[in-house]
């Protein structure tokens, strides 16, 4: 069986089959209406005349706050640039760089405004990392799979044949990534007229509802499926010999989660081993299918 991935898909072949792999002017009453005449006390004249004071106070205070929203509001990061450079929202800071001896290597940035973590992984709906730190010194997202091209063999009944290739995953993201797969389809011959079903696993529990690995290891169970180990691979790939079915986009299937972290991270490894087997009324020919792996970076 023979597949082959191109960027991020996957074809796979075989003998016998093939798989690719979002403001009071109250008016406080004027003081001429205040009916001091008419046996009011001089209190009264003189809460009116502190109810003014009051007032103005109040509208001073006013303004004070509309015109340090408008100072607020007038802060603003520029872009600089020329017809040879670009400064995204430049800040003018007392120090900043990198410096270095024999022994370290260390980068700063000294007097930058606003800069630090704002929010809590976990703990809040949003996590911001203010500052250039934040960004300058990580690497940028990558993703990278060994080989683009899986061949699983002649298939033979009662035996299972196995291939496999590697997915690497470097993300700067605070939140870090995750990493979806799917098939186009079952691995079938040209045209789709014969087809290997994917796998039901040793129980019975594998199927296109319920995708959850499960132990297939009996060679008298033929199918195709996949197993996943090393680094931030989902958990219930609880050893080497638990396969899952691939999500089938021909059937309209969502695609799934085989890798999952939730912090920056720097070359995560994950092997993916492909399994085929055949029954004895398997039609001879040429089966194939396309795989594909979605990398998703969190920020």
């Amino acid at each position: 069986m023979k597949t082959s991935i191109t960027s991020h898909h996957v074809p796979i072949k075989s003998g016998s089959g093939s798989s690719e792999c979002v403001l009071f002017d109250e008016r406080s009453e004027r003081a001429e209406n205040l009916n001091v005449m008419n046996g009011h006390s001089r209190d009264v004249l003189s809460e009116a005349k502190t109810h003014i004071r009051l007032t103005k106070v109040s509208i001073l205070f006013v303004g004070l706050i509309f015109l340090l929203a408008q100072m607020i509001h007038q802060a603003q990061a520029q872009n600089m640039q020329s017809s040879s450079y670009e400064i995204q929202m430049g800040n003018f800071n007392m120090t900043g760089g990198e410096k270095t001896s024999t022994s370290y290597s260390v980068t700063d940035t000294v007097g930058q405004t606003g800069a630090g973590l704002f929010g809590s992984l976990g703990g809040s709906s949003y996590v911001v990392g203010s500052g250039f730190q934040y960004i300058y010194p990580f690497n940028e997202f990558s993703f990278q799979i060994s080989t683009l091209d899986i061949d699983l063999g002649t298939l033979n009944i009662n035996s299972h044949n196995t291939a496999s290739h590697t997915l690497t995953v470097t993300s700067p993201g605070a939140n870090g990534y995750q990493v979806y797969t799917y098939q186009a389809h079952p691995l079938q011959t040209l045209g789709g007229m014969n087809s290997i079903p994917d796998t039901t696993c040793d129980g019975g529990t594998c199927t296109e509802v319920e995708n959850t690995a499960a132990v297939w290891v009996n060679t008298a169970i033929p199918g195709f499926g996949f197993n996943a180990s090393g680094d931030d691979v989902t958990t219930d790939f609880a050893s080497s010999n638990y396969y899952r079915q691939f999500a089938n986009q021909a059937t309209s299937e969502a695609m799934q989660v085989i890798m999952r972290r939730s912090s920056q991270a720097s070359n995560r490894v994950a092997t993916i081993t492909y399994k085929a087997g055949i029954s004895g009324n398997q039609a001879a020919g040429t089966y194939q299918t396309h795989v594909s792996f979605v990398a998703v970076p969190s920020y």
